[in-house]
């Protein structure tokens, strides 16, 4: 997994940066980018740990769903 930063404008050119359609692209001149490498790419507006153990909980999996041929959506919470 890398994590860098890009300007809006180089951010916008990537195909699917914005993920979900309803949404507006995140604000601010420099986005966040997550890149999983021939998995998925995004621009990240959530919160950011280093590390799981930042957390201070332990996650725990509540359901996944199918979002189409090879893509699922996980839910989790996480408990103190």
């Amino acid at each position: 997994m890398k994590i860098y930063f890009l300007r809006r404008e180089e951010a916008l050119k990537i195909p699917g940066i914005v993920k979900l359609a309803e949404r507006e692209p995140p604000p601010g001149e420099e986005w966040r980018i997550v890149e999983i490498e021939g998995i998925d790419i995004q621009a990240d507006g959530g919160p950011h740990v280093a590390n799981t153990r930042e957390i201070g909980g332990e996650i725990v999996f509540l359901k996944s769903e199918s979002r189409g041929k090879d893509k699922k959506r996980v839910y989790y919470t996480v408990k103190p």
